[in-house]
């Protein structure tokens, strides 16, 4: 029979389950599930890398990235990559889902390109389908997208400009767009590359996915393995953006 009071025994044997549910919880299951990961996974457990053909990491399949050069419109607001700023779009890539920022340094909300893919900060805002800053940012890059897609022999209009064209993500650093904004995309890229649209739409339907087990989720293009895709099999040395306005608004 224990000497020891009631109240230590029950310390004691909460101590014993603490150290034993530490060991599976803590030790045993992270070790477990990384093992199934590095096994059966290993790729999405690594972070869906995208190596070069000299086996370099340039990107990731679930990260976006941004293909922008320095504004025509606002030099004084340039920046990029860990920043909020404004830039325009590359003509020749296909582009992510634009990104709403608070900026500061324009004294407003702002809806861009530029800060999209931004891994050091991930989130959206907090603006309401009713905000009428929402409402102006988005017309605003109707406008603008409407303006960037548009070729000869080929006019899209600020109506027809795909809703996620104009849409941040919840993130901020999603690379999928639906097939929809890739088809309003593609006359432009053909354009721009010396290429055809069916060539093109070829590259669009290999950098698709569908439906997780035919019923989950809607298809998506993921833009970053099209634009390697592109780099690798149409290269092109035209450097040509299109101005896109600010749309500051507070």
């Amino acid at each position: 029979m224990s000497r020891l009071p009631g109240a230590v025994l029950r310390h004691l044997a909460a101590i014993r389950a603490m150290i034993v549910f530490t060991v599976i919880c803590g030790i045993a299951y992270p070790l477990v599930m990384t093992g199934i990961g590095q096994v059966a996974f290993k790729n999405q457990a690594d972070g869906s890398l995208i190596t070069n053909s000299k086996g370099q990491v340039i990107g990731s399949k679930a990260l976006c990235q941004t293909f922008v050069n320095p504004s025509s419109a606002e030099a004084a607001l340039n920046k990029k990559d860990g920043v909020t700023g404004y830039a325009d779009p590359i003509n020749k890539y296909f582009q992510s889902r634009p990104t709403f920022a608070n900026d500061s340094t324009a004294g407003g909300y702002t809806i861009q390109l530029a800060d999209g893919c931004n891994y050091s900060a991930s989130g959206s805002n907090n603006l309401g389908p009713n905000s009428p800053t929402l409402v102006t940012l988005i017309t605003d890059m109707r406008t603008n997208v409407a303006k960037f897609d548009s070729v000869p022999g080929y006019t899209v209009t600020a109506s027809q400009v795909a809703t996620d064209a104009v849409t941040a993500s919840g993130s901020g650093e999603e690379p999928y767009i639906t097939p929809e904004n890739a088809d309003q995309q593609a006359a432009r890229i053909a354009q721009t590359r010396g290429i055809s649209v069916a060539q093109v739409d070829a590259l669009i339907g290999a950098s698709t996915t569908g439906r997780d087990i035919g019923i989950l989720g809607e298809p998506g293009v993921n833009t970053t393995t099209l634009n390697i895709a592109l780099d690798q099999q149409y290269s092109s040395s035209d450097s040509s953006t299109t101005a896109f306005a600010t749309g500051v608004t507070s």
